[in-house]
């Protein structure tokens, strides 16, 4: 386990610090007073977590043999720790993932491939540790519905299909390419609808 040292200034860094690493499990190795407050007072500015398994030690003078980083940079790391990561997914994967998260054995079932799941699995820039984390709870990953889009479609006189599009001027167009055609949520594609046009799924 690679060690850390912080350098604090003050009582309020010292408490910050060690909040960080009991959430994180770690803990002092004699004693089970929370913040040692009278390590601090005693001249205490120097805490250390991870060159000895999880537990928290401290240095009164500057500890020139192993480098330290400021309070900041702790508190910059954790920041960035903890960044959450967003996917959007259709309403379908999203209650497959839901569903999988509730099973007894969600990794098992996974690792498995079972229920469909090996769809999701290839689809989703997901390794093996993320889904490990997300399935075992973790909060820096979280999965939205995608909204669902919508364009609209006709026929032709020459049996082709077509798809509404707007030009570069705003005004209402066709086109052959779906890829090109103007889709919007159900709300949106309404307020364009005419009798000419159908309303169709955009799939994803």
């Amino acid at each position: 386990m690679t060690e850390t040292v912080v350098h604090v200034t003050t009582l309020e860094q010292w408490k910050s610090v060690l909040d960080v690493w009991y959430k994180q499990g770690h803990f002092w190795l004699f004693t089970n007073t929370k913040y040692q407050e009278s390590i601090f007072e005693d001249g205490g500015r120097f805490l250390f977590s991870g060159d000895c398994g999880d537990f928290i030690t401290y240095s009164v003078p500057s500890p020139n043999s192993k480098p330290f980083i400021e309070y900041s940079e702790f508190m910059a790391q954790q920041k960035e720790d903890n960044k959450m990561a967003t996917y959007y997914v259709t309403k379908e994967r999203f209650d497959l993932i839901e569903e999988l998260k509730s099973l007894p054995a969600p990794l098992v079932a996974i690792m498995n491939k079972k229920y469909g799941i090996e769809t999701l699995y290839n689809e989703l820039p997901l390794n093996d540790i993320e889904w490990f984390k997300y399935l075992s709870g973790s909060n820096q990953i979280e999965f939205r519905v995608k909204e669902q889009l919508y364009r609209l479609s006709r026929v032709d006189d020459a049996d082709d299909k077509v798809y509404m599009r707007f030009t570069s001027s705003g005004n209402p167009d066709w086109t052959m390419d779906k890829d090109v055609a103007f889709t919007a949520p159900i709300e949106e594609i309404r307020k364009w609808k005419t009798p000419a046009w159908d309303i169709e799924k955009v799939e994803v």
